[in-house]
């Protein structure tokens, strides 16, 4: 047998080199297929990272928005351990920022501890969307995809007065017979935004069904009324842990008759029903992104203490607002008290700017609703307090869909009218509309449910209606680059702070997209140890 010298130092350093370069080009590969560039180390090591914890709420954004910056260097870690978690970390020192739908509770809602956090802080508004309620219904074998349901039936639901399907104020909401089977509503068990929201929803909307069961199980005396992020237990209620607790509890095959609410994304990404409710306009709104960023309009923010103010939403008399429409908050802090610094800040504000404008453009495919223009400027101005920002674009330079959505969003299918004599059916489009819910016909194209209208061959959605996708832009600069369209052309390079639209199949172009990364990706893993291999025997 022949033995091979061992390769010299110099020889060893110029395999690994070529491995480096080989793992490195596939792994490039494939996040140019997943539309972010990424950026040179020296260029990258500008960038300290930082970590966050809370909301389950808006964490499918979150993540997504993460891993679109962590490709130019700006690594952004999160927990999505709760709302009232973060919070409480964020108080510890423990995170950098906490994300949470509800401020810090102080005074604190009964049988909690007050929040008061020593690092002085801002809100800034992450990402919109609707408190969807997710149910697990059929009927003659196929599933129910076209429930509607008032916001006093629903408060009935979740304080027991109403227990069975059959209930005579539910066939009322919906204008059809149900089966007369146990209604199972499913909470949260830790301490939720989601919670919160419902529960402030009812008290400005149904204050007489849901003020009487909140003081009988609290115990608590005279008109004192408080909302909750801990959702007491009742009747035939289930409780579970997180979002995604909930949504796999009410998908189950053990699930029949549940009804539970989470945030939209959750529902949509397993294509599972929620109910349309009714808002002031007199129309049952699907929770969409059009008709969440619609009805945030209506959405005020406190000077003082930042807080946002939902009564507008909740009364928004738009027919295409969703009625309980909200938004997420970051707790972001604005003095370099430990752990914080001025080179986080530079890392957080970075990954603000970029989920304000750009990265709402992802909102809607995740089953959010993109921001509008009061809530991205409310957000800009809390920036501009974060030690080592990065400054802000204006807002003129914001590639976020929402900024006129008044204009843009459709107005609402006739049929989803209360009292409009239609009849819908239970195969309606999307996740839980009715046939053409949300949507408008469009010309060369068809309306189908859930807020989506197909034209000239390309699938829009309830913000466009009309079929555009946005192409991928540096999540840093906000540069457009070179796009390919599924039919092989090429479009220009956008220009500093725009994104190049691409006229097609969106959900054609995320497909092809997504096996190419998968397949980019697959070779980074596989191609290295070949490599590794050949150069070994070469040396």
């Amino acid at each position: 047998m022949i033995r091979r010298p061992r390769p010299s130092a110099a020889g060893e350093r110029t395999w690994r080199a070529r491995l480096a370069r080989a793992v490195l080009g596939g792994s490039a590969l494939a996040l140019v297929a997943l539309g972010v560039a990424p950026v040179s180390p020296s260029y990258a090591a500008d960038y300290v990272p930082i970590s966050g914890a809370g909301s389950t709420w808006s964490q499918v954004a979150v993540d997504a928005w993460r891993a679109d910056v962590r490709a130019s260097g700006v690594v952004v870690n999160f927990a999505g351990t709760g709302s009232t978690d973060g919070r409480s970390q964020y108080i510890q020192g423990t995170v950098d920022f906490a994300n949470t739908e509800i401020p810090f509770q102080n005074p604190p809602e009964p049988g909690q501890q007050a929040e008061i956090p020593d690092r002085p802080y801002a809100y800034i508004p992450i990402v919109a969307g609707g408190t969807s309620f997710m149910y697990n219904l059929t009927v003659g074998g196929q599933r129910v995809r076209d429930l509607r349901l008032s916001g006093p039936t629903l408060a009935k639901i979740f304080t027991g007065e109403i227990t069975r399907w059959s209930d005579p104020a539910i066939e009322k909401d919906y204008g059809k017979k149900l089966p007369d089977i146990p209604i199972i509503p499913v909470v949260r068990s830790d301490g939720a935004g989601a919670s919160a929201q419902f529960t402030k929803y009812m008290i400005d909307q149904t204050p007489d069904i849901y003020c009487p069961f909140i003081r009988s199980k609290l115990k608590l005396s005279g008109s004192s009324c408080p909302s909750v992020s801990f959702y007491p237990a009742f009747g035939n209620s289930k409780a579970q842990v997180g979002s995604n607790g909930v949504a796999n509890y009410v998908s189950a095959s053990y699930g029949a008759g549940a009804i539970g609410y989470v945030e939209y994304a959750y529902a949509k990404r397993i294509d599972f029903p929620v109910a349309s409710l009714l808002n002031k306009g007199g129309y049952f709104a699907q929770p969409n992104a059009g008709n969440v960023a619609v009805a945030l309009t209506g959405a005020t923010v406190d000077p003082k203490t930042l807080v946002q103010n939902l009564k507008g939403v909740y009364n928004n008399p738009d027919p295409r607002a969703y009625p309980m429409s909200s938004y997420s908050y970051m707790v972001a802090p604005i003095t370099t008290d430990p752990p914080f610094n001025a080179d986080k800040g530079k890392t957080l504000s970075t990954f603000v700017n970029y989920f304000l404008c750009a990265g709402q453009q992802k909102a809607d495919i995740l089953g959010y609703s993109p921001l509008p223009k009061n809530l991205v400027e409310a957000g800009f101005k809390q920036v501009l307090r974060i030690p080592g920002h990065v400054n802000p674009p204006s807002i003129d330079d914001c590639n976020n869909p929402a900024l006129n959505i008044l204009k843009s969003a459709p107005q609402p299918n006739k049929c989803d009218k209360l009292g409009a004599d239609c009849t819908t059916t239970n195969s309606g489009g999307g996740s839980g509309g009715s046939t053409g819910s949300g949507g408008t016909t469009t010309s060369g194209g068809t309306t189908t449910g859930g807020g989506t209208a197909t034209t000239g061959g390309g699938t829009g959605d309830a913000l466009t209606g009309g079929g555009t996708a946005p192409a991928a832009a540096d999540p840093l600069t906000g540069a457009g680059g070179t796009t390919t369209t599924t039919d092989g052309t090429t479009l220009a390079s956008g220009t500093p702070g725009q994104v190049v639209e691409v006229t097609g199949s969106r959900s054609g172009q995320m497909k092809a997209t997504a096996w190419i990364a998968a397949l980019m990706l697959a070779l980074t893993v596989l191609v290295p140890p070949f490599l590794l291999r050949r150069l070994q025997r070469r040396s």
